[in-house]
């Protein structure tokens, strides 16, 4: 499924958290070069942390470590892209289930194709990220997932 960039940025809170407008994957790309900033990760996971038993440093600690997030304005590299691809298979979701609330739902209840890992746990690593859009995918055209 094909997310537009300023979708992606739009769930990490758009220019006010971004500090610049995104409207291509090439500035979605240098974004994530520079480091994504503390606010944005906090906006992504808004929408978790509402729809979960998980608080939301629970699930910031997933991605990041309680030191770096409150001695980071931004954050590396590795911990951008991850922020990034989280939301986007959030905007993926999102799109195939047509709500919010349920996309988070599916992000994080444990899924039998990822070793009963929720996708949001599976989403911390690339390759695991690409097993998400695949199930969400499978789903879109009728597979069973």
């Amino acid at each position: 499924m094909n997310i537009p960039a300023n979708r992606i940025a739009s769930i990490l809170g758009g220019r006010k958290n971004l500090g610049r407008s995104i409207s291509s994957f090439q500035d979605l790309e240098a974004l994530v070069g520079h480091g994504i900033p503390k606010p944005a990760l906090d906006n992504l996971l808004l929408p978790f942390s509402k729809h979960s038993s998980f608080s939301e440093s629970e699930l910031r600690h997933k991605i990041v470590p309680p030191a770096t997030y409150k001695r980071s304005d931004k954050f590396n590299l590795q911990t951008s892209e991850t922020i990034e691809r989280i939301a986007r298979l959030f905007a993926i979701a999102s799109e195939a289930f047509g709500d919010e609330q349920a996309a988070a739902r599916f992000l994080l209840s444990s899924h039998s194709e990822l070793g009963d890992r929720s996708p949001f746990e599976a989403a911390l690593t690339e390759i695991g990220g690409r097993s998400v859009e695949e199930i969400i995918e499978k789903g879109l055209h009728g597979l069973p997932v």
